[in-house]
């Protein structure tokens, strides 16, 4: 947010905070339920579960003999009652992520970092609890913003300042475009920006802001420290945001309710 201010209406699809263990921290399939009962009653909801699939080809003498693949547990969703505000938790991996609204409209003194951060803090606290984790290897803040522009004849750069898609000698309409670029800060932390066109209708005009930052080099720090890292993350996220959307992109996130 620029100078400290609060969207009413941010573009936040999803925000989400991911913490890696060193691989010698205990992990068993009772871990999702052990957090589910120190968490509390807020996380009811039905637990959902995300798997990995792989699949395999076995070749003989040149030709396939046998097709193999691992359905592999990825992560156990916990979820409130109304789906909005999930933990995730794997081996060796918890997340927490925040789904729209990220900033209750009607409240600008609650919601947004204030919130994310509390559960960050909660679920981190919790899984140390229920488990031996004490080195974190990898910590990465994401937002997935969702930019939905009311109308059809628009310039996208007019709203975004990374999008360049008119090209002389080239038509100037399109129907769609995507692009990435991974920065990499002297520190070695790694900010990628995604985005993108996702859908025109004959109303408005929906644009892509993904902003992942993460660090990770090889050491390890302590989950005191690792949330001090997800703070300086979420910061140079919101940087680069206030660096890439325009002026003309806030008034549609109406600053400060006005």
């Amino acid at each position: 947010m620029k100078n400290g201010s609060r969207y009413k209406y941010p573009p936040i699809e999803e925000a989400l905070c991911e913490f890696r263990f060193a691989p010698d921290s205990d992990w068993d399939l009772t871990i999702p339920g052990k957090l589910q009962i120190e968490l509390g009653e807020e996380f009811l909801g039905t637990p959902r579960e995300q798997r990995s699939l792989k699949l395999g080809l076995q070749m003989e003498e040149g030709k396939l003999s046998k097709l193999h693949h691992d359905d592999g547990l990825l992560k156990v969703q916990l979820v409130t009652a109304d789906g909005k505000r999930i933990i995730g938790v794997g081996p060796h991996v918890i997340s927490v992520h925040m789904l729209r609204p990220y900033q209750p409209p009607d409240n600008l003194e609650n919601g947004g970092w204030d919130e994310f951060r509390s559960r960050i803090s909660t679920a981190l606290n919790a899984y140390g609890k229920v488990t031996d984790a004490k080195s974190v290897v990898r910590v990465g803040v994401r937002y997935i913003n969702k930019i939905t522009i009311p109308d059809t004849n628009v310039k996208i750069e007019e709203y975004i300042k990374c999008v360049n898609p008119e090209l002389e000698g080239l038509p100037e309409s399109y129907r769609s475009f995507f692009g990435r670029i991974d920065y990499v800060y002297e520190d070695k932390v790694q900010l990628n920006l995604s985005y993108g066109l996702l859908d025109s209708s004959s109303t408005s005009v929906e644009c892509l802001l993904d902003l992942d930052a993460f660090w990770q080099n090889g050491a390890s720090i302590d989950c005191g420290e690792s949330i001090n890292m997800a703070d300086n993350l979420h910061e140079r996220i919101s940087e680069a945001f206030e660096t890439i959307v325009t002026d003309k992109a806030r008034r549609l996130f109406d600053v400060n309710g006005k």
